[in-house]
């Protein structure tokens, strides 16, 4: 299986001044926390007989056969998203006899967020909250990180995954940037940004996710089913349960001078039962 990079790795141009994520793989590392509130939409949902796998970019999926397509908005802090899943899917007309050993589910690129995360940098401790309020200053949103706020209570907030192999494009036209104000008249460019799956051994934060553009509005991640499962003549239960201890992931600018909250990948495992 292919090793990726950790979620974060930040190259910065400006040395003067100090731009600290997370580089979380447990809840002692980096700045992150469980969200009070993470709110994905499941835009398609895919069973497969294989994947290659030739890089961890690569979200090919062998004899894709559709479960579900749609748009299901559902909470993973919640105790319902399996049952809002089991409305979405239907494992109905299955072709007995095949084995499937993954799943790809298709997500919109917004993650609504509510959360707060503990930061300590440079001597300074703080909480940076979500924030409703955040603007783009008329930026695309997929081109900037949000400023989140270090006073007040979290509200819910739209945010947006970014995954890319060789770094977002950073030339006049097309800037992936910090907002360190509310407004966002304020930024920080950083020189490159590249966001790919994390690395565990269990595989629950999937083998690989699909590389988008500044312009794609959704994207793909390949899970290894927890064991491969072959078709009989009773219609299966896909089962999905989350993890969320990390998913929200705090940005330090500064040692404290202002913070961002970016959406960090949940932990998932998928089972099919009859």
């Amino acid at each position: 299986m292919n090793k990726s990079p950790l979620l974060f790795l930040i190259v910065s141009s400006v040395i003067s001044f100090q731009v600290k994520a997370a580089g979380c793989i447990d809840d002692a590392v980096g700045f992150c926390a469980r969200p009070d509130s993470y709110i994905l939409t499941l835009k398609k949902l895919e069973l497969c007989t294989g994947a290659p796998n030739t890089s961890v970019y690569d979200v090919t999926c062998n004899d894709a056969v559709t479960v579900g397509t749609g748009s299901l908005e559902f909470d993973v802090t919640s105790v319902l998203p399996a049952k809002a899943i089991a409305t979405f899917a239907s494992t109905r007309g299955l072709p007995i006899g095949t084995t499937f050993t993954h799943i790809k589910p298709t997500l919109s690129r917004e993650i609504k967020l509510k959360g707060s995360v503990p930061v300590s940098s440079g001597g300074v401790t703080y909480t940076c909250h979500t924030d409703s309020n955040a603007g783009l200053n008329g930026a695309s949103k997929y081109e900037r990180v949000p400023a989140g706020k270090m006073t007040g209570s979290p509200t819910l907030a739209s945010y947006y995954f970014s995954t890319s192999s060789g770094g977002l494009s950073q030339n006049a036209a097309n800037l992936f940037k910090l907002c360190l104000s509310t407004d966002c008249t304020s930024t920080y460019t950083w020189s490159t940004y590249n966001v790919a799956l994390p690395v565990t051994e269990e595989g629950f934060f999937g083998i690989s996710v699909e590389d988008v553009t500044s312009s794609d509005e959704e994207f793909s991640i390949l899970y290894a089913l927890s064991k491969p499962y072959t078709v009989s003549e009773v219609a299966p239960k896909i089962n999905m349960a989350f993890g969320t201890s990390m998913s929200l992931n705090a940005i330090d600018y500064n040692n404290g001078a202002s913070c961002a909250i970016t959406p960090y990948h949940v932990k998932v495992q998928i089972t099919i039962t009859d």
